[in-house]
């Protein structure tokens, strides 16, 4: 990659896949903050909870896991995450904080994607495919070209594993349709309990939890398309029983209240991810 010249504002990118890794991964988030002035407290970065696999390559700077509900100030005496760096699927939401300019791009994944990847059945072991991808990321001159050849890559690899007859897209609900119709239509088992154990077994989730990221997602595009509704509408037509009941999936998901969320979202640098994510809708 090459240097950055001198910037008011980092550069925030979201990478969505081609079709054909529809099942693998959900999408690649880009940071770089070369060349930007950022206060401590904008060196964070707030994620909300997710079932998928992250796995993050730093290209430039380093990035420090905050424990759970930690601000800034645990940021230098916490841990230094490797260049490459996995974390598992997490239910409650994750910070980072760089003490220093920093490079770096996020590819979610699909769990029971990366264990065909990676050919062993837990989230800890790198599938291969990913260094090699992310080393190539590094070696493009540009990111978008970056990102084309990191999929290439990965879409070899992934067209070995791909499971027959997988049509679903790239959304978390159409994964997790897929995950439980799969899942019932396998094995000899046809009870309550099996489905469950091989749902988890697939996607390191319940049934449950599985609607939940669905539904969640779902409000996601749907405030995102409707900023001008009352939060009781948006609840209402994304799904939820009342105000109540959406508000408490949004703490679950977040730490913070839906209207605390939209006051973070416009107006602190670190949740630019949250900014970023809306563009899938």
């Amino acid at each position: 990659m090459r240097q950055r010249e001198p910037a008011m504002s980092p550069i925030s990118k979201l990478f969505l896949p081609p079709q054909s890794l529809s099942g693998c991964i959900l999408a690649g988030i880009y940071r770089d903050t070369r060349g930007v002035e950022l206060s401590v407290e904008d060196r964070l970065n707030h994620f909300p909870a997710s079932p998928l696999v992250s796995v993050t390559f730093t290209l430039q700077g380093r990035l420090r896991l905050l424990p759970p509900g930690a601000d800034w100030r645990c940021g230098p005496k916490s841990p230094i995450l490797p260049p490459l760096s996995i974390l598992p699927p997490q239910d409650t939401p994750t910070t980072s904080w760089s003490d220093e300019s920093i490079v770096a791009l996020t590819v979610g994944v699909f769990p029971d994607a990366w264990r065909l990847l990676s050919g062993v059945a837990n989230t800890s072991t790198m599938p291969p495919v990913f260094k090699s991808a992310f080393e190539r990321f590094e070696a493009e001159k540009n990111i978008n070209q970056g990102w084309e050849t990191f999929c290439a890559i990965l879409d070899e690899a992934w067209n070995v594993v791909r499971p027959h007859g997988l049509l679903h897209g790239s959304r978390i609900a159409e994964w997790s349709r897929f995950v439980v119709t799969r899942a019932a239509l396998s094995g000899t088992g046809r009870g309550i309990r099996s489905l469950e154990r091989k749902v988890r077994c697939s996607s390191g989730q319940t049934r449950s939890s599985l609607a939940f990221y669905s539904k969640f997602e779902r409000l996601h595009e749907h405030a995102t398309k409707n900023a001008d509704q009352s939060l009781a509408n948006i609840a209402i037509d994304a799904g939820y029983s009342d105000q109540s009941h959406m508000g408490r999936a949004v703490h679950r998901a977040t730490g913070l209240s839906p209207a605390q969320l939209n006051k973070a979202i416009a107006t602190k640098e670190s949740f630019w991810c949250y900014r970023l994510l809306r563009e899938r809708f």
